[in-house]
């Protein structure tokens, strides 16, 4: 009995020990991630594409149990401006190396505009944006029957959030596609992504598949009026109230939309709570369709788009 046990614990700490290594060699390869993408940032700078961009971070860390990863700290840097941004932590789960997996998500938290920024702003403007963080939810799956699901929602502090999802069908040449690619090594990826061909790959591919259905939605908690409120201020934009007549004069003008979204839109002007836009086909929408013209007695005009794709427009 005794044996049993002493054996049990070996066993335990044999794995403890495996799961730990296991997790430093993900940490190690994440850190190389951000180091390849500050490369990537250094030589556009070098070509002048773009200003030379820099990542750095507090913490990395990760569970290879749950296939999790999280960056901590991450502060944003721009050339001579110094940090521009810092985000307080980015978790991304269902991220293996050189595989795509069939689902994942990203979850961000606190994305904050740094002094570099602030400092550059009016007072009133300033006071403002630093009142702000920005978080947001990414997620994705795929399904056997080549069914690619998306959600996104972009939230700032509890006062305003930003959301889609879609569905898209007969997605399986592009998915395989996506995973020969996340096969290759980093540096080839760099080398394919930049090449022409890649491009017109992946137009190739999504050309195969289709959409399904989905919605975009807003909802507002007070950030529209706080926001107007301080451009107001400022003599940027006229006030609240004026903005909204000003707004429902021109609902009212837009003759191809129906009296009910009309009202929703109304609705949501007068009281800016919620507003929904929804989609769905009652056939798959294909790409190829749509490329090469064959569907446009169906997109002819705002009319025929709302039937076709069964659109409906929901306030609060």
């Amino acid at each position: 009995m005794k044996k049993s046990v002493i054996a049990l614990v070996v066993l335990a700490a044999a794995a403890g020990g495996g799961v730990y290594f296991a997790n430093k060699y993900a940490e190690d390869v994440v850190k190389q991630q951000v180091e390849q993408a500050n490369q990537s940032y250094r030589q556009l700078a070098a070509n002048g594409d773009m200003p030379l961009i820099s990542l750095t971070y507090k913490d990395v860390s990760a569970n290879v149990l749950t296939s999790s990863y999280s960056i901590a700290g991450l502060e944003v840097s721009m050339a001579e401006l110094g940090t521009v941004a810092t985000v307080e932590q980015i978790t991304a789960k269902g991220v293996k190396p050189r595989e795509l997996a069939d689902s994942g998500s990203v979850h961000l938290v606190g994305a904050k505009a740094a002094p570099a920024i602030l400092q550059m702003l009016p007072p009133q403007t300033s006071a403002f944006v630093q009142s702000l963080a920005l978080h947001g939810d990414y997620s994705y799956q795929y399904q056997n029957d080549g069914q690619l699901l998306f959600n996104q929602q972009t939230r700032i502090n509890d006062e305003f959030s930003l959301s889609y999802n879609f569905t898209l069908a007969q997605m399986q040449q592009f998915w395989q596609y996506a995973k020969e690619i996340s096969a290759l090594a980093p540096d080839q990826q760099q080398q394919l992504v930049g090449s022409e061909a890649y491009a017109e790959q992946i137009v190739e591919k999504l050309l195969t598949g289709a959409l399904n259905n989905g919605a975009v939605s807003i909802e507002n908690n007070g950030f529209i009026e706080r926001a107007i409120a301080m451009t107001a201020e400022q003599g940027q934009t006229p006030d609240l109230q004026t903005i909204q007549g000003m707004a429902l004069l021109n609902i009212s003008m837009l003759e191809p939309l129906p009296q009910n979204m009309k009202d929703a839109l109304a609705e949501f002007v007068n009281k800016p709570e919620k507003l929904q836009l929804s989609f769905n086909f009652a056939e798959p929408l294909q790409f190829a369709k749509v490329q090469s013209g064959e569907l446009m007695p169906e997109l002819s005009s705002p009319e025929a788009v709302i039937e076709f794709a069964n659109l409906q427009l929901k306030a609060n």
